[in-house]
């Protein structure tokens, strides 16, 4: 067993199940322009958190009827007629299947002994996603961005998931996620980080990594 960390706080899109930025590519490539052109205009600047609707449907501050209508409406500032809204929180869901490797490597972290966490961005219609991958029976403390008013890359939130985890030392913590600036987040935090590429592959590298 690894000595040099204490919990693994996982991401869920992309690491506990498929990738929820698969479905947004789904949407955006109805629109027939380079997603690099579109996914500003749905998602905001991604290695940041800011005042972009998608960023404050993620802290909990708008709604997503509302937070979709300012995003059609950025979508025909910006020459798009037909911009289409992001999926809704019960059709992203339906979208997603279980991560299955590493749900199970999950598991067994968590029964080796490690505490553990998932600290997902999220928004308030979408709360279907623990269903997804048993995520109330899966791990010990579960966060959430709407629920917090905090977003990854925030570093803020990542010291938030270490208090609730009972004050673990961020260099003690590994953090799984696949989208590299949430991981550039946490590394400014202070915290381990394992990339997750591809999610199976993943959860061996994860079980490798702490001597299980």
């Amino acid at each position: 067993m690894n000595t040099d960390i204490d919990a693994v706080i996982f991401d869920f899109g992309g690491v506990l199940s498929s990738s929820v930025g698969d479905a947004m590519l789904s949407v955006m490539g109805s629109v027939g322009a380079p997603i690099e052109h579109l996914l500003p205009i749905m998602l905001g600047p991604l290695d940041e958190d800011g005042g972009h609707p998608w960023h404050r449907i993620e802290r909990g501050e708008i709604s997503a009827e509302a937070a979709f209508a300012e995003i059609i409406e950025l979508g025909r500032q910006a020459g798009f007629e037909d911009f289409p809204a992001p999926p809704a929180g019960g059709d992203l869901m339906t979208s997603l299947a279980p991560g299955t490797e590493m749900i199970a490597a999950a598991r067994t972290v968590r029964d080796a002994g490690f505490k553990t966490a998932i600290l997902t961005n999220v928004f308030h219609e979408a709360h279907d996603w623990r269903l997804v991958c048993g995520a109330d029976e899966l791990v010990d403390v579960i966060v959430e961005s709407c629920e917090v008013g905090m977003r990854k890359p925030d570093p803020a939130i990542y010291h938030y998931t270490l208090e609730q985890l009972g004050g673990v030392a961020p260099e003690r913590a590994l953090f799984l996620d696949d989208f590299p600036w949430n991981i550039t987040g946490a590394r400014a935090a202070g915290l381990q980080t394992l990339h997750v590429a591809d999610s199976p592959t993943a959860a061996g590298e994860l079980l490798q990594r702490l001597a299980l």
